[in-house]
């Protein structure tokens, strides 16, 4: 972790750190960047809360989950990525200032929890991603989800937690699922057929802020 205590070293210590251009007590929600999706949810992922984000593999969490990265360090934040699996691809998560973002990656899940721990605590982070994606359902224990409910809690911290089915319980303040992904091809005459993108429907399955049950297609264009 000396790589974080080098990053909040350089950006101020906690308490002292001010993200984006408003204020910590006046600011709620983090916003997506998706403007649907921000109506949906009354402005976006609840500060200070954890958001999980499940989809199977290829259903595009990565992606959106970028997107929201992207949107944040846009906007000022500072993020960290806890990436045990390292399979986030840098050149590829478009949009997202890597100046403005920790990543960090562990040898396994529970080095991932207790990394997350650690970043959540340290306050000074908008955003932390925790990519548990390839990981079986029931890696952890419910109170290791509540530790990290209580750390962003305090900090003010949003947890967007990336799994591959629903893991978090009612720890999770907001549960997104991302289902039904169709590729998107385009073609004309002369010129050969190419994937163009893919779309898929992202539910609200749970939320405490209200928009549960409501859905909407993301569509992600292709690099």
């Amino acid at each position: 972790m000396s790589a974080a205590a080098a990053l909040l070293d350089r950006l101020g210590r906690p308490g002292t750190v001010r993200l984006g251009s408003t204020t910590a007590g006046r600011v709620t929600r983090l916003t997506t960047g998706l403007p649907a999706l921000d109506a949906v949810l009354e402005g976006g992922l609840p500060r200070g809360c954890v958001t999980e984000l499940a989809g199977t593999r290829s259903a595009g969490r990565t992606g959106l989950a970028c997107r929201i990265a992207a949107s944040a360090t846009n906007a000022g934040e500072t993020i960290a990525w806890v990436d045990p699996d390292d399979a986030l691809d840098p050149e590829a998560a478009t949009g997202v200032t890597l100046a403005r973002t920790l990543w960090v990656r562990p040898r396994d899940v529970a080095g991932a929890f207790g990394a997350a721990e650690i970043l959540l605590g340290a306050g000074g982070f908008g955003l932390v991603v925790l990519d548990l994606g390839s990981q079986p359902d029931g890696a952890t224990r419910s109170t290791s989800w509540m530790r990290l409910a209580r750390a962003a809690e305090r900090t003010r911290s949003t947890l967007l937690v990336l799994t591959a089915a629903s893991q978090t319980g009612t720890c999770a303040a907001l549960r997104l699922e991302l289902t039904g992904r169709r590729a998107r091809w385009s073609s004309g005459p002369g010129r050969r057929v190419l994937l163009d993108g893919v779309t898929a429907r992202l539910t609200v399955a749970r939320s405490r802020g209200g928009g549960a049950g409501r859905s909407l297609v993301v569509r992600q264009a292709c690099a």
